[in-house]
């Protein structure tokens, strides 16, 4: 009988331990990340036949105050342009990631300047 209770407090005290990580998880990964952010806001990404490079950016590991997404497209259907960079820049503000600036670049395919990125419009 004691074997009995001490097993049923065990497993009891499993099964609280992980429905704490459970909410622990749902605040630290929320659906409103900048990625998924990107993602709502752009659901062409998925659908394009282009190549499309992703990254994420936090300025610190530990509770980070700013962000980056940074969209590479390339293998474009435009013959003037290589790849079209999209920077989205995000703050931390009220426990929220709010965007706050969106800065879109592009590497032309001919031209003087094919090796970087410039903000005006190939042609």
């Amino acid at each position: 009988m004691l074997r009995l209770a001490a097993v049923s407090a065990l497993c009891l005290g499993l099964l609280a331990g992980c429905a704490t990580t459970q909410n622990l998880v749902n605040k630290v990964s929320s659906s409103d990340t900048p990625l998924a952010q990107v993602l709502k806001q752009r659901p062409d990404l998925v659908k394009e036949l282009s190549t499309v490079e992703i990254r994420q950016f936090f300025n610190s590991v530990e509770s980070p105050t700013a962000a980056q997404v940074k969209v590479t497209e390339t293998g474009l259907m435009d013959d003037s342009v290589r790849s079209i960079r999209t920077i989205y820049s995000f703050k931390h503000v009220d426990n929220d990631w709010k965007l706050v600036e969106t800065e879109k670049s592009y590497q032309c395919m001919r031209g003087k300047n094919t090796k970087t990125f410039q903000t005006a419009v190939c042609s």
